[in-house]
């Protein structure tokens, strides 16, 4: 559920203020595979949902809209006995011009125990034994990414895109325990990815896509995998 007001700061500028709550999802697959058997996980188990709020500023330059905005997330997870995490994250947005036809946009985060909003590589913390142990220690993992997409539009039905983003888990909280569990690889500590498209819309309400992605995940061994995929799209919009 989401909050938003706009403040017009003058003739051609806008301030907007936004506030939510959100479910409270921290990156976990379910503990059971039986849809039968359903139990709540650790941000649920907080008994409160995750909060969220953003400023924004907006001015129009060299005909399109150039916005920057501040964003904040915080969220509670309840791992029990004792074991409460915060997850948190601050994030930078913008949306830059650079003339009629390029603009750059973007986004950078800096946070801990966000895999719910798949920061972490979709894990939010490590542990060293079964969760189900009063033993076993659970520490958040802290991660910093984020992307930048260059759009080239030199005709009203055609448009170009690259683009470059990279999730990346803080490699001391990977080597913390000396056989990490997570439920996710606990070994990754970085994924990386770009592509490059073109878009073509004949009509207003047709488009079509061609694009290649290349993927690459970095292990804390001294290995990485990598992979590319060519994708040819058609889309209806209405």
């Amino acid at each position: 559920m989401r909050v938003e007001h706009r403040i017009a700061a003058s003739k051609d500028s806008t301030v907007t203020l936004q506030g939510g709550i959100l479910d409270n999802l921290t990156g976990e697959p379910p503990y059971s595979a039986y849809t039968w058997y359903r139990t709540p996980q650790a941000g649920e188990l907080s008994r409160q949902p995750a909060y969220a709020g953003r400023i924004a500023y907006s001015h129009p330059v060299f005909g399109h809209t150039f916005t920057v905005g501040a964003a904040g997330y915080y969220s509670r997870e309840d791992y029990g006995y004792g074991r409460n995490i915060n997850g948190y994250a601050a994030m930078l947005d913008w949306t830059l011009p650079l003339d009629r036809w390029l603009t750059l946009s973007g986004s950078f985060y800096r946070g801990q125990a966000i895999g719910g909003l798949g920061g972490g590589i979709g894990r939010s913390v490590l542990y060293n034994g079964n969760l189900t142990d009063p033993a076993t220690s659970v520490i958040p993992l802290n991660t910093v990414g984020g992307w930048a997409q260059l759009k080239y539009r030199p005709a009203a039905k055609l448009e170009f895109n690259a683009a470059f983003g990279q999730d990346n888990p803080f490699a001391s909280d990977v080597r913390f325990f000396a056989n990490a569990q997570s439920y996710g690889d606990p070994n990754l500590t970085r994924n990386q990815g770009m592509f490059a498209n073109a878009i073509y819309r004949p009509r207003s309400d047709l488009l079509f896509s061609l694009e290649y992605r290349r993927l690459k995940t970095f292990s804390i061994y001294d290995y990485n995998s990598t992979a590319g995929q060519v994708n040819l799209g058609m889309g209806i919009l209405f």
